[in-house]
């Protein structure tokens, strides 16, 4: 039982890893409070970040910038035309006075003549 335990967590470890290193920096975010400047390392001379060419972010406005990055995508901006017919609410548990034909429901619509399961 206890090898098994310690090839399982192994397993995961190794697929954590992996993960890691097979990561897509094509896919990190663009947006001002993430990037680095594209500084060479002193020891070897290599770049010490992925996205050459971007400012260092610094500063309230980055963390603003960054925090505020997805706000168009998290909007909620769904319209329902059946919403503009309603033209008085009388109140919580009541239907709407609304303008043209009440909406029908078929209560049947698949013709079954029995509940009974058999």
């Amino acid at each position: 039982m206890k090898g098994i335990r310690i090839f399982l967590i192994a397993l995961a470890g190794t697929a954590f890893t992996a993960t890691l290193a097979f990561a897509n920096p094509g896919m990190l975010p663009s947006h001002a409070g993430y990037p680095m400047s594209a500084t060479k390392s002193p020891a070897d001379g290599t770049r010490t970040s992925h996205d050459a060419g971007q400012a260092n972010a610094v500063g309230s406005q980055a963390s603003m910038d960054g925090a505020s990055y997805h706000d168009a995508e998290s909007m909620n901006e769904v319209t329902d035309p059946n919403r503009m017919r309603i033209k008085k609410s009388t109140g919580a548990g009541r239907l709407p006075e609304i303008e043209g034909a009440l909406n029908r429901v078929d209560v049947n619509p698949g013709g079954a003549t029995s509940t009974a399961i058999q």
